[in-house]
């Protein structure tokens, strides 16, 4: 009994102790019309490297992915697809579906032992929900307001002038509808530019678009206050009735940005 007592006490000493902590990934759809159970599988990165597709599952039944992370905060995005049409579609406006069922967060794998995802495709809205390393949750991390109704494309068409040898950062666009992180483009070099396409909710939003730039391993955004010579930022009050196009040519040189808004 004494040594079997022993075994027990090393095995959570060398728990606590150990560099690594696994958190788990759970997510799930409800407010599910009946015949649209797809099935579903997601993707993931961990401080910007690709994690393997999860196993699939219906959206009524929770999802799961077992991460292995060093006892440190990490950043975590998730993007969910959908098995739609007979191939694997990203479960996001763009593809026409209710919802954009992505989402980035951060973890702590010192304090988190699970992360729960719910989408709600009535209320259109998503919620991020971490539990302690005893299985309580913690404060919901992240909800989205809501948008129902119809929604319009909108297309950010972007680029940079003028970029220094050896300062052509990585960089990506952040939207925001009425305060709301909204969506966030792909990443590529300052010098290529993007394009980055999602749909805006019908009616009368301020929409501001954010360029930012990943500098030692974090994204920062690209204003005078972080050291930057043009403030990246665009906000307009827009009445969505229609499709709208938004060109930004940001020129590093004259310190300025031309930014065209289409109707």
């Amino acid at each position: 009994m004494n040594n079997l007592v022993a075994c027990v006490f090393v095995l959570l000493f060398l728990n606590a102790h150990s560099k690594n902590q696994w958190v788990i990934l759970e997510w799930k759809f409800k407010g599910i019309e009946e015949g649209y159970d797809h099935l579903n599988r997601s993707k993931l990165t961990v401080d910007g490297i690709d994690l393997p597709v999860s196993d699939s599952c219906l959206q009524s039944n929770w999802g799961v992915y077992s991460l292995k992370l060093s006892r440190t905060t990490h950043t975590i995005k998730f993007i969910n697809e959908a098995f739609y049409g007979g191939k694997w579609v990203e479960h996001t406006f763009e593809n026409k579906f209710s919802i954009n069922a992505v989402c980035e967060f951060d973890v702590d794998a010192k304090a988190v032992s699970k992360v729960q995802i719910e989408f709600d495709l009535n209320a259109a809205s998503v919620s991020i929900v971490q539990f302690d390393l005893s299985g309580n949750a913690l404060v919901e991390t992240e909800k989205k307001a809501t948008f129902k109704g119809k929604h319009y494309p909108m297309e950010i068409d972007w680029r940079f002038k003028n970029v220094e040898s050896g300062y052509d950062h990585v960089s990506r666009m952040q939207v925001f509808v009425d305060d709301v992180e909204y969506g966030t483009s792909e990443q590529s070099v300052e010098s290529m530019g993007g394009k980055f396409l999602l749909k805006i909710p019908k009616g009368m939003h301020r929409i501001r678009i954010v360029n930012q730039s990943l500098i030692a391993g974090g994204w920062q955004d690209h204003t005078i206050v972080n050291n930057y010579s043009v403030e990246a930022v665009y906000e307009k009050l827009v009445e969505v009735k229609n499709s709208l196009r938004v060109t930004l040519v940001i020129d590093l040189n004259d310190a300025e940005t031309i930014n065209r808004w289409d109707y």
